[in-house]
């Protein structure tokens, strides 16, 4: 296990962590270091471009992606939390990062996952093969991954993915129901 400090590190040397987020265990690294992407997609066995980063804080949305008064609206309202907005990126990110110029942007609710974000953000993508389960514990992570990664511990994941909504389009889109449905989300998506 490595500390918050030596993650943030370890993220700026190009490396790839397993770390515990609100909803799931997550892993990641530097969104805007290509070869540490590459080597994300190689060992998750990802092929599909397209991954969600983690900020800081809500204020850091409109600086890295293209917002409205709806989607403001959405933020305001269930940011931080488990929820994941596609959103238009403003940004360049490593290859691979953003498909078709969006980008999943993530708030959690989580202390650990947050805190590696303080200087940069983070990408996130749930700790699997690809199409494969998604690891529950640390222990399953290390069994799929091994030294291929560092981990850090810290508050348990709920365990349930989270909610994905598109907003690059003119009507926002439900593209997976997970941690978090509710008829208010439902109501601001509608109107």
């Amino acid at each position: 296990m490595i500390s918050i400090e030596e993650a943030i590190q370890a993220i700026d040397d190009g490396k790839i962590i397993i770390y515990p987020t609100d909803t799931v265990w997550g892993m990641g690294c530097n969104p805007f270091n290509e070869n540490a992407v590459n080597e994300l997609f190689q060992i998750k066995g990802k092929k599909k471009e397209g991954l969600s980063i983690i900020l800081n804080c809500k204020e850091q949305i409109n600086e890295y992606c293209v917002t409205n008064q709806i989607i403001d609206n959405i933020i305001d309202n269930f940011l931080p939390g488990p929820i994941t907005l596609i959103l238009k990126s403003k940004k360049t990110f490593a290859k691979g990062v953003t498909r078709n110029g969006n980008i999943g942007v993530r708030i959690p609710e989580h202390k650990t996952s947050i805190s590696l974000t303080e200087k940069k953000p983070l990408v996130t993508t749930s700790v699997n093969k690809h199409g494969k389960k998604i690891a529950k514990n640390l222990e399953e992570a290390k069994i799929i991954f091994g030294s291929q990664c560092l981990y850090i511990e810290g508050e348990e994941p709920e365990g349930i993915e989270s909610t994905i909504i598109d907003l690059t389009k003119n009507k926002p889109e439900i593209k997976r129901i997970g941690a978090l449905y509710s008829t208010i989300l439902e109501g601001i998506i509608e109107s």
